[in-house]
């Protein structure tokens, strides 16, 4: 996967005859562009129905549809995780001024027609009818949901995508606590949690403040420190348990970090843990 500016979309042109409801299940939020015929779309208890030149947003899950007895032309456009958080990462500012809602209408979304779709729409099937760039459908694609964002639905679909962006933050977050003990590069970090390397940075600069490999180290650094005054690890097993290459690469990061050794903080907390003892038996000695 390519960068947050370069993430490749795709569009696939669909043509249905499903004369009886049948099941359509999706794996990825998408959009179908209608473009002849109809289509009915049934969720667990809403029921659309959509008239050539209509569009449609669709969370993942699964879907009962039917075209009726004739066949229909649709667009399909799956919109992956990575293409989201980066549209919403770049466009951010933007984004922010449309109108909140706490709760979305629901899985579906139709949008009506107007020109400026109609013009979107178009250009995509010119681009299918010939060779391009793939950044170009892409582009195309951010035109379109832009076009939803600031359309009277606009505040429905960002209420959608919203929950898009605090799910993959959620996710990160509980994904970091588990692997950041982790020997990998930073690629194998992306790649693991389903992320494009570049957006995963920028992901996690949204989520974190600082670069990751910034957070793993403090991250490590302060697991050392807990084992360092709650185990009786050796210093040499504290420094592999937390993911550091050697002893001595550990003892100079926690210098860094807290400003002294590893061994002199354990002597520190052996010389309270000693002291405190002593408080104790005194204070059980009969006066």
């Amino acid at each position: 996967m390519q960068g947050a500016n370069t993430l490749d979309q795709k569009i696939s042109p669909c043509r249905w005859c499903i004369p009886a409801f049948q099941s359509l299940s999706t794996s990825v939020e998408g959009v179908y562009i209608l473009t002849r015929g109809g289509l009915t779309i049934r969720d667990v208890n809403v029921i659309r129905c959509v008239e050539a030149g209509e569009l449609l947003f669709v969370r993942r899950g699964s879907y009962l549809v039917s075209t009726g007895e004739h066949r229909s032309e649709l667009l399909w456009i799956p919109l992956s995780e990575q293409f989201l958080q980066s549209f919403i990462q770049r466009f951010g500012a933007l984004l922010g001024e449309v109108e909140r809602r706490d709760k979305c209408g629901g899985n579906i979304i139709v949008f009506a027609s107007n020109p400026l779709l109609v013009d979107c729409v178009k250009s995509m099937k010119t681009l299918l009818a010939h060779e391009h760039p793939p950044m170009l459908a892409s582009l195309k694609v951010e035109e379109l949901l832009m076009l939803f964002v600031f359309g009277p639905q606009g505040a429905e679909l960002m209420s959608l995508l919203r929950q898009q962006s605090n799910r993959h933050v959620e996710r990160l977050q509980q994904f970091m606590e588990q692997y950041f003990l982790k020997e990998w590069r930073l690629s194998q970090f992306s790649r693991e949690f389903g992320m494009g390397l570049t957006t995963f940075k920028e992901l996690f600069g949204v989520v974190y403040g600082v670069s990751p490999r910034a957070w793993i180290s403090e991250r490590r650094i302060l697991h050392a420190h807990h084992l360092l005054l709650n185990s009786e690890l050796s210093i040499a097993d504290i420094a592999m348990a937390s993911g550091f290459s050697s002893q001595s690469y550990f003892t100079q990061s926690y210098r860094r970090r807290f400003g002294c050794t590893p061994s002199r903080s354990r002597q520190g907390k052996e010389s309270v843990l000693k002291y405190a003892s002593m408080i104790s038996i005194r204070l059980k000695e009969p006066a």
